[in-house]
């Protein structure tokens, strides 16, 4: 666990989950010292493509770095809220929330949720100045260690550590927060998710150049805009930013529906004529840009009119226009009857699609996006929970919906890795009230401490996620107040990120497993923490719960194909181990992997778990039995 995961950090570099991907895909490509031969990946590309040692020229201080944190894991463990998680309404809910950094639970759920989720959205700190954004970190490098693992010299490894330890505001810090985030969200997103990500003027270029490089310039999909604000008029500006920005990137471009299109609700057909009801729909007079006759010259041509005259399609200012149809599709709708012509007081017509069902239909979204409510809404939606004011600039709920609802569909996952006041998770769960679906969430808030003259603080919330927590709690009594047949999923279970106490660190770091000599017990850490922790990082997630199974008096826990033996070693005696090889060898109970936190079981009970499982397997041939002892 730790030890390991410690291990591994020591030895992090910039670049290993690229060499990784690379001896995945191009084993031909390494020599026998374990050495990358360029010419022979240049070879095996297309043609034999030339490739130019040039770079993109999107650089700053900090980016190696950065690259090197997406290869090092967490050394948190996910600590249960058992009181939280046991009450009624959250016993089997799928959704979850965390209390901790979110590069931390990043690196968690990458381990059970990679690639599984549908949509994630964050609203990150957009740099202003004035929003309080100062990078920091918790990693203790010297400058010796950078500038050995990332080959640049003591003056640029001093200049990385004075960023990271002194908090900076700049354009280099900021990206070097983000570059991190988005490789693991990356990891997250199933082959048809998407991200959405909500920024500003201040970082809006050097975010959409950092996408590209994560995610590909080909997944890029569209940068949308809404109006965040109205008025201005008290800014000491000539010109008022009154619109933010939220780009979007799917995990895969050849998934063509990663964006769904908007479902129009069925209208009344109002008009009739010989052939049955109808309703006027769009203009086939095509108007806007692109629309004379030079712009597109084969879309000029002529119809036959209501008195068998040519109609040509001109323009409101009588110029020579074109049509939005090519000639197939314009006959035909003539030719069934699916056109009316009004005509104009010079004698010339504007043509309208006559629309003849009133089946729902769909049509693209629109990168302007409208009706989303603007951050003023988003304070009153906060005013109408809390009675006060208690979170500034809050995303308004139908902004999160509208996207939302691009990405999601029933049964998918979303994640908010910048949780904030929880609007994310309100809109989610108003989604499935609403449309009678069963999306689940994932939020991550860091335990950022309210300001003690702030209207939160005063309000009893010392943390920011205890405020997200509460605005969760608030919203799903409401809908069930309002919607008392809702049967959906209202509750959520709770983890916090905690890393061990300092001196439990220096142990497990002082730990020799060939001695087996240690204070460390299962108590240093917390039973339900470890637990947690290592079904995670097998795959089970936040919300599958194990089975408690009986070894005689000893008691384990049981999910899938994994068995965890975490009690003390004390627990488990002869009678412990003779009730786990009857229960392979006369039950449907075959685990391939048992699981031992090592400080809890000494070498007696490790060896002669290992001797009965060499006697199990030789008596059963078929039946695979891995051991796995984790520090």
């Amino acid at each position: 666990m730790l030890k390991d995961i410690l291990a591994r950090n020591d030895a992090a570099e910039a670049g290993q989950k690229e060499m990784a991907a690379l001896r995945q895909y191009f084993p031909q490509c390494f020599k026998a010292d374990g050495t990358f031969d360029l010419e022979a990946f240049k070879a095996s590309l297309p043609g034999g493509m030339t490739l130019t040692d040039e770079t993109s020229g999107f650089n700053w201080l900090g980016k190696n770095y950065a690259r090197m944190l997406t290869n090092m894991d967490t050394t948190t463990l996910l600590v249960p809220d058992e009181a939280h998680n046991s009450e009624p309404e959250n016993r089997h809910s799928h959704n979850v929330y965390i209390s901790g950094n979110n590069l931390d639970a990043l690196q968690h759920l990458v381990k059970s949720y990679g690639g599984r989720i549908k949509v994630i959205y964050i609203d990150p700190p957009y740099n202003t100045g004035s929003d309080g954004f100062v990078y920091n970190d918790k990693f203790n490098f010297t400058a010796e260690d950078l500038a050995r693992r990332l080959d640049i010299s003591m003056e640029e490894a001093n200049h990385i550590l004075s960023m990271t330890r002194r908090g900076s505001a700049s354009h280099a810090a900021w990206l070097t927060f983000m570059l991190p985030r988005l490789t693991f969200a990356r990891d997250l997103l199933a082959d048809d998710g998407v991200i959405f990500i909500s920024i500003d003027d201040n970082e809006q270029a050097n975010l959409k150049e950092l996408c590209d490089e994560i995610f590909g310039e080909e997944n890029f999909v569209a940068q949308f805009i809404w109006i965040s604000k109205t008025g201005g008029g008290s800014d000491n500006a000539n010109v008022v930013a009154d619109h933010e920005y939220v780009l979007c990137y799917c995990r895969n471009s050849n998934f063509e529906n990663a964006i769904s299109k908007i479902l129009v609700e069925s209208e009344e057909l109002d008009k009739k004529d010989d052939y049955g009801k109808y309703r006027l729909g769009r203009e086939l007079n095509k108007w806007g840009s692109n629309s004379r006759r030079e712009d597109r010259p084969t879309m000029y041509f002529p119809i036959p009119g209501p008195n068998g005259e040519d109609v040509y399609p001109i323009r409101n200012d009588g110029s020579e226009g074109c049509w939005r149809w090519g000639k197939k599709a314009m006959s035909d709708a003539v030719k069934n009857h699916n056109v009316e012509f009004v005509q104009r007081d010079n004698g010339t017509y504007i043509v309208y699609e006559k629309i003849r069902t009133s089946d729902p239909r769909q049509k693209p979204y629109r990168t302007f996006l409208k009706d989303t409510g603007t951050t003023a809404d988003g304070t009153k939606q906060i005013k109408a929970i809390f009675g006060k004011k208690v979170f500034t600039y809050p995303k308004p709920i139908q902004l999160i919906k509208i996207l939302l609802c691009m990405g999601l569909e029933d049964g998918d996952l979303f994640v908010d890795f910048f949780g904030g006041s929880s609007t994310s998770a309100h809109a989610v769960l108003e989604l499935n009230d609403e449309k009678g679906i069963d999306i689940n969430y994932i939020l991550v808030q860091i335990p950022e401490v309210c300001k003690p003259d702030s209207e939160a603080f005063k309000s009893g919330y010392k943390t920011i996620d205890e405020l997200g927590m509460e605005r969760i709690r608030r919203a799903a009594k409401k809908i069930k107040a309002d919607n008392p047949l809702f049967a959906g999923d209202l509750g959520f279970k709770h983890y916090t990120l905690e890393e061990p106490k300092e001196d439990v660190l220096q142990e497990v770091i002082d730990f020799d497993p060939q001695q087996a000599v240690t204070d460390l017990t299962i108590d240093d850490f917390g039973r339900g923490a470890v637990l947690r922790t290592f079904m995670e990082a097998d795959g089970y997630g936040l919300t599958d719960e194990p089975e408690e199974v009986m070894l005689g008096r000893y008691k384990a826990y049981y999910i899938g194909d994994h068995l965890y033996l975490l009690n003390p070693d004390n627990d488990f005696d002869a009678d412990s181990l003779v009730a786990l090889m009857d229960k392979y060898n006369g039950e449907m109970f075959s685990p391939h992997n048992i699981v031992v936190f090592g400080y809890s079981f000494g070498f007696v009970n490790r060896e002669a778990l290992q001797k009965n499982l060499r006697t199990l397997r030789e008596g059963n041939k078929t039946l695979n039995v891995n051991l796995d002892i984790r520090y």
